[in-house]
């Protein structure tokens, strides 16, 4: 759990601190420490670590305060990242308010702005998204789909089918506008693109799971 959250905090960091006038000690190294997203991050990842905690007792001590603590951070942020999701390091929320998470699997480096949804529909499964995504504000991925590696879903968009590495979408539903990529936030990756990544014990120590996210 650790190394994912310092992870997620050093990739946040390098979204601090950009402008001239933000070359200041609080600027770079509290603010993003009281972002409500950097909140919710670690709310999610203390819940994942929590429910895979195998100790009796201890295990059930840290769910009743993850269950509670989980509900409070919701309300304050208006955030809520399922922790029964599996993704990697990296992870970067901005702002705040009407996020919600649900996949089968994301990867490394990815970025959700506000009003992002990430989620199931029923009966059509839960969405795979690949490494290195950028999700713009108020942007919707829906269903069973698979996002590919490297990839700016445009701000309001919505995606309900499949979408290849390497693209930027838009519109309603979401197609392809570009064959290119173009966003700062997928220059900063906290790993290599091209394959999947989840928080297991293996893949904390730096080794990326070996199914290709297609």
């Amino acid at each position: 759990m650790f190394e994912l959250v310092r992870a997620d905090i050093r990739r946040k960091l390098k979204g601090y601190g950009v402008r001239p006038e933000d070359q200041t000690f609080f600027r770079k190294w509290v603010t993003p420490f009281l972002e409500f997203g950097t909140i919710a991050v670690m709310m999610y990842r203390f819940g994942y670590w929590a429910y895979s905690v195998q100790i009796p007792v201890i295990r059930q001590i840290l769910i009743a305060i993850y269950l509670f603590t989980d509900v409070f951070v919701m309300m304050l942020t208006g955030i809520k990242i399922q922790r029964e999701s599996k993704i990697g390091p990296g992870l970067v929320v901005h702002n705040f308010s009407c996020i919600h998470v649900l996949v089968q699997s994301m990867g490394h480096s990815c970025t959700l702005n506000q009003g992002v949804s990430v989620g199931n529909v029923r009966g059509s499964g839960r969405p795979t998204v690949g490494n290195n995504v950028y999700f713009g504000a108020g942007c919707r991925v829906m269903g069973g789909v698979t996002i590919g590696d490297n990839v700016v879903v445009s701000a309001n968009s919505l995606v309900l089918s499949d979408v290849p590495s390497g693209c930027t979408v838009m519109g309603v539903p979401a197609r392809i506008i570009s064959r290119e990529a173009v966003s700062p936030y997928l220059k900063t990756p906290v790993g290599p693109t091209g394959k999947s990544a989840s928080p297991d014990a293996k893949e904390t120590r730096g080794e990326m799971a070996t199914s290709t996210v297609r």
